[in-house]
């Protein structure tokens, strides 16, 4: 069974939602984690930190399970199929490793920073588990937000892996470029 014209403009739509959802929340994470928190205040730390994982729970947790569902109904029912093109293949692999890595490895880290700021006195140190758990954040969310960008551009550029099915390699004609010449020789 095929998606109707229809249905795969919407899916394409939410697709795209998703993925821009999940990108521009993960740029804000890397920013806030490399530039704003180094620099904010004790007071400020523990609010700044409650945001991000609001972000991280209620933005890019749904967007990257909405990116990995909209995917499987785009390998299942549309021409795109599962592996058909390497492009495809790859992004397959980066929103798993998104979110295997994400749930694992970051998002503990992330949960974690809240109450450890608040566990330390406003005149004391932070905590060396707060500092190493920033610091890893720091290092893997930018690969994360790296590998994300890698994403969008196998979108556009449409890698080709050699031997790929004959089709990947077919051009497909541009049906509004046809309106355009039908309408342009009408006059």
């Amino acid at each position: 069974m095929r998606l109707s014209l229809g249905w795969m403009r919407l899916l394409k739509l939410v697709h795209i939602i998703l993925s821009s959802a999940w990108l521009a929340s993960a740029m804000i994470l890397v920013l806030f984690f490399t530039i704003v928190i180094p620099g904010s205040s004790r007071a400020d730390l523990r609010g700044i930190l409650i945001a991000l994982k609001a972000i991280d729970d209620w933005v890019i947790i749904p967007a990257a399970n909405g990116i990995l569902i909209t995917g499987i109904v785009y390998g299942a029912f549309t021409h795109w199929g599962w592996f058909r093109h390497g492009w495809i293949t790859a992004k397959w692999g980066i929103t798993l490793y998104g979110i295997l890595f994400g749930t694992f490895l970051l998002g503990p880290r992330l949960n974690r920073l809240p109450e450890l700021a608040a566990s330390a006195n406003l005149d004391a140190p932070l905590p060396a588990e707060f500092t190493a758990d920033l610091a890893f954040l720091q290092v893997w969310g930018s690969v994360q937000l790296v590998t994300l960008l890698a994403a969008y551009l196998l979108s556009v550029y449409k890698w080709k892996r050699k031997g790929s099915h004959p089709s990947a390699h077919r051009t497909v004609k541009d049906p509004a470029q046809d309106m355009v010449q039908v309408t342009l020789k009408d006059r």
